[in-house]
């Protein structure tokens, strides 16, 4: 069911409930001032028929009963009746009717009366109330019956009208509320109609925000902001293809040519030496870049699959820094503990060990490689929520404009020509840093070096 649909039926049955309440309240108190008034009637009828018949003189029951049948306003089924301290009926103004044939126990009623000086019941239709007469030192018992035909047709002329009522309104809340839903899913229907508009080829489209402070407006932010990412998710991933391509197709057009060439004619041994080294130089390159681009499709597509353990980082730094210098001879690694922190715990992060190493390495060959001493000073220190590591050289360093893209894959700065590499190096280490909840900052000035601080949130 369409959410038009169902919020159209929510509101329509809320409404109803609510309808039919004040409507069931309007004909059940209207029931009970009629009850109550026509009661009053009957009261004073009683009260009349008793002060004539108890307190005047010169009026007695036969009189009394020639002035109640030429009334003109009887009630119908109107029958008065008084009955004295004995139970026995004194007076009926009607004697067609006789309570003791419609009351169950009239002598109950009749005492029941006599001791709560008045109750009011009804049987049927008839409504019949009794209550005490008192005449000085003498009590008597006063009973009064009638049907409110006039009320009852004036309750069944309401209930008709509230019915009625019912229904056109109930009528004209549905149609309204099928409107008003619509209306308010308008802004979400065309939400809809723009997004499917967009696809990998236009990407550059964004959702209209209207007044950006509804939440519809808030939707359209949302969907807006997701579509930048996807964008540059997509743009990234281009990027990433072009240049890979590019990069592995130059060893390979390399080695191409070197085996073609010397396949012309024959050569002498020491040519085709020659030629196998600079071939096993490029494979080694190929190679190289294959792990790195490994490394860098592993963490982007499976980093949710790695486990974080704790890690102690300057057992890791340590054992990295051993590694890197047998494979590097001639690059130099200082390490220095600063601030050094009380407890062990405030050295463990929860980390993957092999993702931090590759971390480290990567770092520690961009300091050594691209400094003219080939070192780096690693410096390790923390605070009571965090624990850092910086890697300082005294290199090259990085141009300020070029800051922002240096995480790009594949992106290499202008001054680093001279040196092999393959630009992938600080992307790996950003998506590794990113997959610990850490954060990397570089500050870096051009032939004065750089220094890369690394700051993971400690367990």
């Amino acid at each position: 069911m369409k959410i038009r649909a169902r919020l159209t039926i929510q509101f329509f049955l809320i409404s109803a409930s609510l309808l039919l309440s004040a409507l069931l309240a309007i004909y059940f108190f209207s029931a009970k001032i009629q009850k109550d008034e026509f009661f009053s009637r009957l009261e004073a009828r009683a009260n009349t028929t008793a002060d004539l018949l108890i307190r005047v003189e010169q009026v007695d029951s036969t009189l009394l009963k020639l002035i109640d049948l030429n009334k003109k306003d009887v009630l119908d089924y109107e029958n008065i009746s008084v009955y004295d301290t004995q139970q026995r009926e004194i007076y009926t103004n009607n004697d067609t009717i006789h309570f003791s044939k419609i009351l169950p126990d009239l002598n109950q009623f009749l005492e029941e009366v006599s001791l709560h000086n008045q109750k009011k019941i009804s049987i049927g239709d008839i409504d019949i109330i009794g209550l005490q007469y008192v005449n000085d030192s003498e009590k008597f018992v006063v009973v009064a019956c009638a049907i409110d035909k006039y009320g009852l047709n004036n309750l069944k002329n309401l209930q008709r009208i509230l019915v009625v009522v019912f229904v056109i309104i109930l009528i004209v809340v549905g149609i309204t509320g099928w409107i008003f839903s619509g209306r308010a899913l308008k802004p979400i229907s065309t939400v809809i109609r723009q997004v499917n508009t967009i696809s990998a080829n236009n990407l550059n489209l964004r959702i209209d925000e209207g007044n950006k402070k509804d939440e519809i407006g808030q939707l359209a932010i949302t969907f807006n902001h997701l579509l930048d990412r996807i964008e540059h998710a997509f743009t990234t991933q281009k990027t990433f293809v072009a240049n890979a391509s590019h990069e592995l197709r130059n060893p390979l057009t390399a080695i191409t040519s070197q085996l073609e060439v010397s396949l012309l004619r024959k050569r002498d041994m020491d040519v085709y030496e020659k030629v196998i080294a600079s071939v096993l130089e490029d494979i080694k390159r190929l190679n190289e870049m294959s792990h790195r681009l490994l490394v860098l499709a592993k963490i982007d597509s499976d980093h949710a699959a790695f486990k974080l353990e704790p890690v102690r980082l300057d057992d890791l730094v340590w054992e990295t820094k051993n590694e890197f210098l047998i494979a590097n001879v001639g690059y130099m690694v200082r390490l220095t503990l600063h601030k050094l922190p009380e407890t062990e715990k405030q050295l463990t992060i929860p980390g993957n060990k092999q993702f931090l190493k590759t971390c480290f390495l990567n770092l520690m060959d961009n300091a050594c490689k691209f400094s003219a001493d080939h070192a780096v000073l690693i410096d390790i220190y923390s605070d009571r929520k965090t624990l850092s590591v910086q890697f300082a050289d005294a290199g090259i360093g990085i141009e300020k404009s070029e800051l922002p893209y240096i995480f790009e894959p594949f992106y290499r700065g202008k001054n680093t020509g001279h040196v092999n590499g393959y630009g992938v190096g600080l992307s790996i280490v950003e998506k590794i840093v990113r997959v610990h909840n850490g954060e990397i900052s570089i500050i870096s000035e051009p032939n004065k070096g750089t220094k890369v601080t690394l700051t993971f949130p400690l367990i």
